[in-house]
């Protein structure tokens, strides 16, 4: 199965689906909190995609993370991001 996918130069497999941070932070309401699985969910990706392109989101300070539980964390789009 995953013989047939197309890899990169560097002989990463490539991406099946065509989203970017800026799609996943478009998907966000401002103070609405959302779960990996929810954002994954609403753009049809796999929850790890939806995963690391929010850490990134959070890294870069777009969005904010919090952890409710040890495993389990929230993301939010503030206010003040809203155009």
């Amino acid at each position: 199965m995953d013989e047939d996918r197309e890899r990169n130069a560097r002989g990463q497999f490539t991406a099946e689906h065509d989203v970017t941070a800026d799609d996943i932070y478009e998907t966000m309401e401002p103070l609405e909190p959302y779960t990996s699985r929810e954002i994954a969910d609403k753009l049809d990706v796999p929850r790890r995609t939806a995963y690391e392109f929010l850490t990134d989101l959070a890294d870069s300070g777009r969005i904010r993370k919090k952890k409710t539980e040890p495993r389990r964390a929230i993301w939010i789009r503030p206010a003040d991001a809203a155009e």
